[in-house]
């Protein structure tokens, strides 16, 4: 994970963040792309079980 990138996005989508809802909208859509992107991902590592 890059630190940079991400502090990068983060400052820009904070530009278009004007209200709690926006917050809020902002919220909800990062973590869905974030599951849907966990759940598509191949697993790399063996988990144990």
């Amino acid at each position: 994970m890059d630190k940079k990138a991400l502090e990068a996005f983060a400052r820009e989508a904070a530009k278009s963040i004007k209200t709690e809802s926006d917050l809020d909208d902002f919220r909800k859509m990062l973590t869905k792309v974030t599951v849907e992107t966990a759940l598509n991902a191949e697993l790399d590592e063996h988990l144990g079980y």
